[in-house]
């Protein structure tokens, strides 16, 4: 009975699944005494920090549509405070979860979800004398790099508290040799989903990592990966391949979708060079994450236009382009009612019904019936239209923005002999092909 109790309390203490909910949307920057402004960058580097751990994407502040959206980081905040780090003044901040995610999916960068793999590191430090291993108080300025890394990614580290099992259980010997089995077996009372072993020679790191449960190291033939590290750098540089790794194998590029879009409209566009410069100069403008091109026709062309702000700081942005002149937005059925509509005016199929047929289909009824119908059909005929008065429904209709074209003088100087081909008109233009 006391085994059972035993082996009860060792399921709840140690579970099979030892996934970590990581915290992506709070970081705490230090403050840049020396920078211009430095509660400004603060808030880029934070928000910089909170792009890089939630999409896995070392290189997603590079993006175009995340550089638009860094300079407009006020909105993107949901809460902000001061403190300290070591006395030095740090700024707090938490990050709206549903708009990183929608600022991603505009980006067209990946998410990776906050269960990440718990990774056990067992680290050994070589000096001139000795070889030790590192524990989780263990003063050492390589593990202390790693979690501050590690922190920044979002990736989760346990680190072996060195109590009397973990001393006795794995000895230094056992860990620069890379002896699999008894690794496994000495990380086996964590719950680690991963298990990375590191080697430090002063600025040179050796690392192997088993990517697979402790109980299983040494046992299944499934091979680590291995690597190495040089430099000041060499532990963050060790932490991101890692990093990448995990983030790679669970990351999903979730379908670009904004929160807010609009449609607008432009005309007046004489002809290609007029649609690539508006083209170009929309996707230019800081409100702006992505267009998607709805109709081309004659002089007119259509965008759906996906908005890292409201569309009307969207409208008022375009409004201040020298290019163009504000018009009248106008409403329009939604694509689905107008093509309901077209069905409905087509022409029905006749059916070949003659007059005998409807007489002789009718059924014949006794004086006494014909009276009690006719009040009843003389009582529908009176209430009908006011029902179907009643249930009328408007159709759904959207509201298209509009503006004119003005910017004829960005046509390309051409000879005569090319002047006619580049004037061709809009309609010329593949869409599948912009």
């Amino acid at each position: 009975m006391r085994g059972l109790v035993v082996f009860a309390l060792g399921l709840i203490a140690f579970p099979a699944m030892a996934l970590t909910n990581v915290d992506l949307y709070h970081t705490e920057i230090v403050l840049d005494q020396s920078a211009e402004k430095p509660d400004a960058q603060a808030r880029i580097e934070g928000m910089t920090e909170v792009i890089v751990r939630t999409s896995g994407d070392q290189s997603a502040a590079e993006n175009p549509v995340v550089q638009k959206a860094l300079s407009q980081n006020s909105q993107y905040l949901a809460q902000i405070s001061h403190g300290q780090i070591a006395e030095q003044p740090t700024v707090k901040m938490l990050f709206s979860a549903p708009q990183i995610k929608t600022l991603l999916s505009q980006a067209q960068l990946p998410i990776w979800p906050a269960q990440r793999a718990n990774i056990l590191v067992w680290l050994v430090e070589e000096d001139q004398s000795e070889r030790n291993i590192i524990w989780e108080h263990s003063d050492s300025a390589v593990l202390d790099q790693m979690k501050q890394e590690a922190q920044s990614r979002g990736l989760p580290l346990t680190v072996p508290v060195g109590d009397f099992d973990d001393v006795t259980g794995l000895t230094v010997s056992d860990l620069w040799g890379g002896f699999a089995q008894p690794v496994g077996q000495a990380s086996q009372r964590y719950p680690a989903d991963a298990v990375l072993v590191v080697r430090a020679q002063g600025d040179n790191l050796r690392w192997t990592l088993y990517d697979q449960t402790p109980e299983t190291i040494g046992v299944t033939r499934q091979a680590p990966m291995n690597g190495s590290n040089e430099g000041v750098d060499a532990a963050d540089s060790m932490i991101n391949q890692i990093s990448d790794y995990y983030a790679q194998q669970s990351a999903v590029i979730v379908a670009s979708e904004s929160s807010e879009s609009v449609k607008v409209r432009f005309t007046s566009l004489d002809n290609a060079t007029d649609f690539f410069v508006l083209e170009r100069k929309l996707q230019q403008l800081s409100s702006v994450a992505s267009l998607d091109i709805l109709k081309i026709q004659g002089k007119e062309v259509t965008f759906l236009v996906h908005l890292l702000t409201s569309p009307q700081a969207f409208e008022q942005e375009v409004s201040r382009m020298r290019e163009v002149l504000p018009l009248p937005a106008v409403v329009e059925l939604t694509d689905s009612v107008a093509t309901a509509e077209a069905t409905e005016l087509q022409p029905q199929p006749s059916t070949d019904v003659t007059q005998e047929s409807l007489v002789s289909a009718e059924p014949v009824l006794t004086q006494e019936q014909q009276t009690v119908i006719e009040p009843v059909v003389a009582t529908a005929e009176q209430t009908l239209p006011a029902i179907i008065e009643s249930t009328q429904v408007t159709p759904p209709s959207e509201s298209i923005l509009m503006f004119e074209w003005q910017g004829g003088h960005y046509a390309v100087p051409v000879p005569e002999e090319e002047e006619t081909q580049l004037e061709a008109p809009l309609e010329g233009i593949d869409v599948d092909n912009v």
